[in-house]
């Protein structure tokens, strides 16, 4: 228990501020957990707040770890149970001597009542709504006891299923009713997720006495002059009385030529320290100033032949070209998320990505979310929590009524937040329903009511009904059209379409497209044993929650590349062919500028140890993918105009969104795959170098076209990129000795780390350097690698540095050549990997 006297911690606010008059107890630490196990016996184990039944039972060895092999399915007895948490604890005298004393509490999941001192002082039914009690009658010196009843949200799904007059049945997951409780939708399962239905006091848990009043929001409203010069600060703290009576107190200021705040890439992260007066205590704040805009402009498609409308943020008057990713929970365990929020975030920003999407199966994220988001300059998509399905209207749009005004106003301070988005795919649900008139109805209703709250709590804010949807002001007909609003494209994954097929749509704003890969070994091994390493396995297919995900994958690989030699090349492969796809979309329609204006990849992160979509594994390890999203997400990027997996020849273009123009050299050089070098003295249809600038926030098409050859790299400046003239497995891919030389310790911002140099003696793809059990990011990797052009190649550990040797022994270097066969025989493997000779059965690529 920590006592902030004087101090308020409010969910509102990144940190205690200091208002006299008001004492906060913080209740967070070690309580007791009491239930019953899967046979009905008694159990009962430490437990800490905020946390989880399952973090609890798992630290004291009451469950079997959830993730590894199928323990999913022996525990799910854990969500079947209620469950008590329990705390003694004493006071403060001054709380005991003040007027008021509430108890607050966030994030409670989700069916709960609370009781102090063996008095109920009322129930929680809502995981996303903030719960104050009365405790001030029942408080008294000395211990006292509060204990949190929570009953099994699994049942009490069932329950409601079962008593309504209309049935919802959830279309994801193993939970069929779990739409109607308001928890995280993914708690009960998901293509990519855990079915884990937990229980506990997920958020804080404090005690708030005050003299007078008490502080509950701040919010803001900026009003900018023309040009952005001066801007008029209004500051909004709402305020609850001793007595319980509520208001308002509005602070004014006038900022000339303020520090704006801008995107990741565009410029910095500028905040204002201010301090308000409410009603004569100073509080300090921390404001960024910063104007955004969701444009939505009707009119002819640029280059076609039918209208559309536009889907562009502007930031502070200036275009935004969207790059980013979708979010889910960060782990399974509540208890785990805290820690891993920071460091997937500054992983999604040093990606060059300037915003993330909140998905709507989730849950509204913690403060240090949108705190890491703020200053890294990562704007937030944020969806409420809907998805996938229908929702009721009544009793529950009430409670979802309470939830909406409480996230707003918490949300509202921080500049990150760009967007309020009304759900994640709900609006081609409703038809389904068996009374689809009344899903209609309640689901116009919802929307309604939710932009009605926006607007009122956070004024200039922009909302959208659904995603996808054709507008914001389109609340149902035709979701996903190409050219209007955002859309989500699935036909490459879901639709097992060709690569080529992403080139055949431009969409305005693309929210949500992926293409999944398989997690590495090490991960991998972190689930199961090394002899269930085979997509055979059901042990390892438990892991894959996709349904028909292996065969997608194994179809796009007999696509594309010759068969993987043992399963740590379909590991690798697997990695290499979602980078390429997701590389392929990114690229065409991010070249189509200012037709598209945004790409949003599904998705960033995984909850659990699993094949997903994912370019960051569940640890925080980069895929694939992610190092070469930080190269088609850099500012300044070289792109192909025309389908490369169509046409086979490529109109060139070369996109900057940064806020200078660039002025660079442009090179194409074409190279066989046995190295030879590039010949200067080729026709200009083969080989290229000029000066080109391209202006801010502009993509300049060059028009250059290149027919059939090995494979060509371009280079802009520090913008790289490789193209190819036909399939890798049509591709005489020579053997390639790639080495590691020169290895030694460095310093990188202050912190050790080691650098090495990458040389080949032939052209190598997607070299890729490990260094298992090491956690840290490498300068590059995933590149392509040329004779006579060595790279130096830094590693950052992210935890305390090992040893040189040990650094040195679990490093390890592989490419394409050492993993698949084709028209020429890979080269042997080096270092690690033994034999490589299972065959397909062994391996399950033929099943």
């Amino acid at each position: 228990m920590r006592i902030l006297a004087g101090i308020i911690m409010c969910a509102s606010l990144r940190a205690g501020f200091a208002v006299g008059g008001e004492v906060a107890v913080d209740l967070s630490g070690e309580w007791r957990l009491t239930g019953t196990d899967a046979a009905g016996a008694p159990i009962a184990c430490p437990a800490q707040v905020p946390g989880d039944v399952h973090s609890a039972l798992l630290a004291a060895g009451k469950i079997p770890d959830p993730f590894f092999g199928a323990n999913e399915t022996n525990v799910q007895w854990v969500g079947e149970r209620d469950w008590t948490f329990s705390l003694d604890f004493t006071p403060p005298p001054e709380v005991l001597s003040a007027p008021s004393a509430i108890l607050r509490l966030e994030d409670v999941d989700t069916f709960a009542t609370i009781f102090l001192n063996g008095v109920a002082l009322g129930s929680a039914s809502n995981r996303f709504r903030r719960w104050e009690f009365d405790a001030k009658p029942f408080l008294r010196p000395g211990t006292n006891r509060l204990e949190g009843v929570f009953k099994s949200a699994l049942r009490v799904a069932e329950a409601m299923s079962a008593a309504s007059p209309a049935p919802y049945r959830y279309p994801n997951g193993t939970v069929p009713a779990i739409n109607l409780v308001r928890k995280p939708q993914c708690h009960g399962g998901w293509d990519w997720g855990i079915t884990q239905m937990t229980a506990g006091f997920c958020g804080d848990v404090k005690l708030i006495a005050c003299d007078d009043f008490r502080v509950d929001y701040i919010t803001y409203e900026q009003r900018f002059n023309a040009d952005l010069s001066h801007c008029d600060l209004v500051a909004l703290a709402e305020i609850t009385g001793a007595d319980g009576s509520r208001g308002v107190v509005t602070n004014s200021f006038s900022i000339a030529k303020p520090r704006l705040w801008w995107p990741n890439g565009m410029g910095g992260q500028n905040f204002h320290e201010l301090a308000l007066d409410v009603k004569g205590r100073k509080i300090p704040v921390r404001v960024a100033i910063r104007k955004v805009e969701l444009v939505n402009e009707e009119g002819a498609i640029p280059g076609g032949e039918e209208d559309g409308l536009s889907f562009e943020f502007r930031v502070n008057g200036r275009p935004v070209f969207v790059r980013g990713a979708n979010w889910i929970p960060c782990d399974a365990f509540e208890s785990r998320q805290e820690a891993k929020l920071r460091g997937l975030l500054e992983s999604a920003a040093a990606a060059n990505m300037n915003m993330v999407r909140v998905w709507g199966g989730g849950q509204y994220e913690r403060e240090a979310f949108y705190d890491a988001c703020d200053e890294l300059g990562l704007l937030v998509w944020q969806d409420f929590m809907f998805a996938c399905a229908n929702y009721p209207d009544g009793d529950f749009l009430e409670n979802v009524r309470a939830e909406a005004a409480h996230q707003i106003r918490r949300l509202q301070r921080h500049p990150s937040v760009a967007l309020w988005c009304g759900d994640n795919e709900c609006r081609a649900i409703w038809h389904r329903a068996s009374d689809a008139g009344a899903a209609l109805r309640a689901y116009r209703e919802r929307i309604d009511m939710l932009r009605a709250l926006v607007a009122r709590h956070a004024p200039g804010c922009a909302f959208c009904p659904g995603s996808p949807c054709n507008g914001p002001r389109d609340d149902m007909d035709g979701p996903n059209h190409p050219h209007r609003g955002d859309i989500h494209y699935w036909g490459v994954w879901h639709g097992g379409q060709p690569f080529r097929s992403f080139g055949e749509v431009t969409p305005r704003f693309c929210s949500e497209f992926g293409f999944q890969s398989y997690p590495s070994r090490e991960v991998c091994l972190s689930f199961c044993r090394p002899e269930d390493m085979s997509l055979a396995s059901p042990i390892f297919n438990h892991h894959q929650k996709n349904a028909g995900g292996n065969k997608r994958i194994r179809d796009t690989m007999h696509r594309y590349f010759s068969d993987p030699v043992d399963f740590d090349a379909l590991l690798y492969l697997s990695q290499v062919q979602q980078a390429l796809a997701i590389k392929t979309a990114v690229e065409l329609w991010r070249s189509r500028s200012p037709v598209c204006r945004g790409v949003l990849y599904w998705q960033l992160n995984d909850n659990w140890p699993v094949a997903s979509w994912s370019s960051l594994e569940y640890g925080g390890k980069w895929k694939h993918l992610h190092y070469h999203a930080r190269r088609f997400y850099s500012n300044v990027a070289v792109l192909p105009t025309e389908n490369p997996w169509n046409e086979r020849r490529y109109a060139l273009a070369v996109a900057n969104d940064g806020p200078a123009d660039v002025t660079a050299e442009l090179v194409v050089e074409p190279w066989s795959f046995d190295g030879t070098a590039p010949r200067a003295d080729a026709p200009s249809d083969q080989y290229l170098k000029e000066t080109v600038t391209v202006a801010a926030g502009q993509v300049k098409r060059l028009g250059h076209r290149w027919g059939d050859h090995g494979f060509y790299a371009i280079r802009f400046g520090d913008a790289e990129n490789v193209w190819f003239s036909a399939p890798f497995k049509e591709c005489p891919l020579a053997p390639a000795n790639v080495r590691v030389d020169g290895l030694h310790e460095t310093a990188e911002g202050g912190r050790r780390a080691f650098e090495m140099t990458v040389s080949t003696d032939r052209p190598a793809f997607f070299v890729w350097l490990s260094a298992a059990g090491v956690p840290g990011e490498f300068s590059d990797n995933s590149f392509t690698m040329l004779p006579g052009r060595p790279r130096r190649i830094t590693f950052v550990p992210r935890d305390a540095a090992p040893s040189l040797a040990a650094f040195r022994a679990a490093l390890d270097v592989t490419h394409l050549q050492r993993n698949c066969g084709g028209p020429a025989a890979p080269s042997a493997p080096a270092g690690k990997g033994g034999e490589r000779s299972q065959g397909l059965k062994a391996l399950g690529l033929d099943v």
